[in-house]
């Protein structure tokens, strides 16, 4: 397989002006593919994107702004067309800088505190970014609604699904417990939406920033002092504030236990960079007050089928009352 994966990459290399050297396949299976290239003018990344061809699009011409501006992402190497990508096939290849560095720790302080401010300096370099005619837009400005009302209409759903196997430990919890969570997740959506939230999602419209979506360890390096985010795939158009509640709150949730030092001190970081208003804070804080940790552990049950253990269950609800306790004293204290 490895063999055949440098065969493909040796192959499509030739649409590019590179005097290769070896290739290297740093990652294979279904997702993203991706090559290290060794040439004489140094290393190179390529990469076959496992994206929609119109989410590629998008992620890949932020990309080409983004470094072209100076923000600390991998520069893209044209091909011989002057083309930013090769299509092989249902296939993008793209060539990018190769970066060295290091990957973060987030058990770390430090790191922690690093890759808040690298977040934030993306949120900054962004903002106003336009793909020009022709490359479909990527937004998620506006959708947070439907995201609720969705997953609160899958967590009633899979009542259905545990009522059918009324032996089981996990399914007699849930059914036991959900509704209250069903009606907190619905109260959080009416929340939000008399929050300033439709007003900052207007306001984004005039002029958008990237929220990465999927931010972190993953994604990012330390070189030279300097944040590097090495993947764009997923970046759309979004407020700020989700690519926050979505790297700091997994982090806490993996504890087990709601985290207020944690927490500030991630945010903290961030703001060192790009401050928020109290109005702003506010939204990011009724998001955090939606269920999703809950929702992805019983998920993993009734939409995955995968087994677990009930005590899991039993833990994701107790997390979700502290959460909701912290979470709510935050926004009274604003």
């Amino acid at each position: 397989m490895r063999e055949s994966l440098v065969k493909i990459a040796s192959a499509i290399l030739g649409c590019w002006e590179i005097n290769v050297q070896s290739i290297e396949l740093i990652q294979g299976g279904q997702m993203a593919l991706v090559w290290k290239i060794d040439t004489d003018k140094g290393p190179l990344c390529l990469k076959r994107i496992h994206r929609p061809e119109k989410k590629a699009l998008f992620s890949i011409h932020a990309q080409d702004y983004l470094a072209k501006k100076g923000a600390r992402v991998p520069g893209i190497v044209p091909n011989k067309q002057g083309g930013l990508y090769t299509k092989q096939g249902p296939f993008l290849f793209v060539v990018y800088d190769w970066i060295t560095g290091r990957p973060f720790d987030l058990t770390v302080p430090e790191d922690q505190k690093w890759i808040m401010k690298g977040l934030a300096q993306y949120h900054l370099d962004s903002a106003g970014y336009a793909p020009e005619e022709g490359i479909p837009v990527f937004s998620k400005l506006g959708e947070w609604p439907k995201h609720y009302i969705k997953r609160c209409q899958q967590m009633e759903s899979w009542k259905l699904i545990a009522a059918e196997t009324p032996e089981d430990p996990f399914s007699q919890l849930y059914l036991s417990e959900i509704d209250q969570y069903i009606r907190h997740g619905r109260s959080v959506l009416k929340e939000l939406q008399d929050s300033y939230y439709p007003e900052w999602v207007a306001t984004c419209k005039q002029k958008p920033n990237l929220c990465h979506q999927d931010y972190g360890t993953g994604n990012t390096l330390l070189s030279n002092e300097q944040i590097w985010i090495i993947d764009l795939d997923t970046t759309t158009y979004d407020l700020p504030v989700r690519d926050l509640r979505k790297t700091i709150i997994p982090l806490i949730d993996d504890q087990g236990s709601w985290n207020q030092e944690l927490f500030d001190h991630m945010l903290a970081s961030y703001e060192e960079v790009a401050p928020l208003n109290a109005q702003q804070k506010k939204v990011m804080f009724i998001d955090m007050l939606f269920p999703y940790g809950l929702y992805e552990v019983v998920s993993e049950k009734f939409a995955r089928k995968n087994e677990l253990p009930t005590e899991e269950l039993t833990r994701a609800f107790a997390y979700e009352q502290q959460k909701n306790e912290a979470v709510t004293r935050m926004i009274h204290n604003l």
